[in-house]
């Protein structure tokens, strides 16, 4: 496979699976760029990234959307909507067509030049941006954007829920043991990736009471080699994948026999939606990686 093919491929399943792809980690902040008329709530949004839906369905604003991301599938509503933007491109000018009063994106997980080129094309319009990296994060993004929309009870009473969630598996699992799990969380098998410590699934893995391997390197997604994470010897792996139905392949990990997991057969998949997309639902995707953690514990 070509890089170029390599490069596309791998930029097309982040964005199915929601992940942080930029390779410079930039302050987790909430940025407005709003007009100068007088304020009114948003009744036109577009969302450019897949998550992005969901937490504006969390806000309360679902009725609102007018256009997604690819790959957008929550509420089931939003599958009906037309698409204007995907992993390597935005399409300003259906944008335009469709009239948007607030458009929402993903800092980080869109290309700088893209952000851009829709600050420019939308300046008379609000265009904000969300960062989440930790789980509580989500839970702020739902209530201020449940404040823009004017639909603060709604987006207080999910975000609190989320606190709450948060908080029950804290309690349950981040104090359990002195003993931390070691974990290896692999985005993609070739080249070999994973996550560092600033990615919102670190803060996952810690609440869960493990130790993510390779969480100090530099790059959000580094790659790694093979024989670097056999030194390190996970007791548990992890990936993602696109759909329930998938299967991962763990033959380069379950060959080798003195490797931690594979004496545990602690290999895990997890369905893509509910692990790596930066909303509620994320919080499925932890209970199933804190419960197989605790067991290898």
């Amino acid at each position: 496979m070509s890089f170029q093919r390599f490069s596309t491929a791998l930029n097309a399943k982040l964005l199915r699976l929601g992940f942080f792809t930029s390779v410079s980690v930039l302050a987790s902040s909430i940025c407005l760029a709003q007009n100068k008329q007088a304020p009114r709530y948003p009744q036109r949004i577009i969302t450019v990234a897949p998550h992005l839906s969901e937490v504006v369905e969390s806000a309360g604003g679902s009725n609102r959307l007018i256009s997604v991301s690819a790959y957008s599938n929550f509420p089931d509503s939003v599958k009906q909507l037309p698409i204007t933007s995907d992993a390597r491109s935005i399409d300003l000018e259906k944008m335009k067509q469709l009239r948007p009063d607030l458009i929402i994106y993903w800092r980080g997980g869109t290309p700088e030049t893209q952000i851009e080129s829709i600050k420019k094309t939308f300046s008379s319009i609000r265009v904000m941006s969300v960062e989440p990296k930790k789980l509580t994060d989500i839970a702020n993004d739902i209530e201020t954007i449940g404040k823009l929309l004017g639909t603060e009870t709604v987006a207080k009473k999910n975000a609190e829920t989320l606190r709450s969630q948060i908080n029950d598996l804290k309690k349950r699992y981040q104090n359990k043991s002195s003993r931390k799990v070691r974990v290896f969380y692999q985005v993609w098998a070739q080249p070999l990736m994973t996550l560092n410590q600033d990615h919102l699934i670190a803060d996952i893995i810690d609440i869960c009471g493990g130790e993510q391997l390779f969480a100090k390197e530099k790059l959000l997604v580094p790659m790694v080699s093979r024989e670097a994470v056999v030194k390190a010897n996970p007791e548990i792996i992890f990936t993602a994948v696109d759909t329930k139905q998938m299967k991962t392949d763990w033959s380069m990990w379950s060959s080798i026999p003195q490797l931690a997991a594979t004496q545990k057969k602690a290999f895990f998949d997890i369905d893509g939606d509910m692990i790596s997309r930066p909303s509620s639902r994320i919080m499925q995707g932890a209970q199933k990686i804190c419960s197989e953690i605790d067991k290898i514990r």
